[in-house]
């Protein structure tokens, strides 16, 4: 057989056998990162290097040999490597998930403290509501519809005059008396506590007029 025919089917054999490995090493690193023996870069470019080297001898002629040999086998060494070098993409680091924020805790209802003065709410030594007192209540009683989940405290006082005795039962029939106006507008009790300090709790001297009147009063405040 002549040379130039052994070369040219040597070259077909680098084609295919070489096309084949590539393939099936495509498909096998997309689905699996084992591959055969024989679809590994270095044993697909010593097959080259063999079958390159076969061309270059067959297509040289007799005074070439050598050369042709070492540029077909450096040729077919390092098609055959190309061809089943492993292709696969690299993986894509995913970032991590953003920490989900902490919901804020719900903002507590507001209610500004509410003192009512002995000039909107009872007249000297009694406990019985004044129409004026009944329109401040009134507000006192939306704002709390308005915040089911409020509590208050409403407390009584009074000013020196008389016992200690009759002034604290004075001032807790007067923290009654707001309670139990509150409760007629809709204001469930357990959501009020009434107490009464007597004149334990001076806001002004009990020497004047004037201050013993701001004593006798009732504040409403929340728990």
């Amino acid at each position: 057989m002549k040379k130039s025919t052994t070369g040219l089917l040597l070259g077909s054999a680098l084609v295919i056998g070489l096309s084949g490995c590539a393939s099936s090493a495509s498909q096998s690193s997309a689905g699996s990162s084992d591959r055969a023996w024989y679809q590994q870069p270095v044993v697909c470019g010593i097959a080259g290097g063999l079958i390159g080297g076969g061309i270059g001898y067959g297509v040289s002629g007799s005074s070439d040999e050598e050369d042709g040999v070492a540029i077909g086998a450096t040729s077919g060494a390092a098609i055959g490597a190309l061809l089943c070098a492993d292709r696969t993409p690299e993986p894509v680091a995913r970032p991590a998930p953003e920490p989900m924020p902490e919901p804020e805790p719900a903002p507590e209802p507001e209610f500004e403290p509410v003192v009512l003065s002995s000039e909107v709410t009872f007249a000297f030594d009694s406990a019985e509501l004044r129409p004026q007192a009944e329109i401040i209540l009134n507000e006192v009683a939306s704002r709390l519809r308005e915040n089911p989940d409020l509590r208050v405290r409403i407390d009584g006082h009074t000013d020196s005059v008389g016992s200690d005795e009759y002034n604290l039962d004075l001032s807790q029939r007067r923290a009654e008396s707001v309670r139990d106006y509150l409760m007629s507008q809709g204001i469930a009790g357990n959501r009020m506590t009434a107490t009464g300090y007597g004149e334990e709790r001076p806001v002004a001297t009990n020497d004047t007029d004037e201050g013993r009147s701001l004593n006798r009063r009732v504040e409403i405040d929340r728990q």
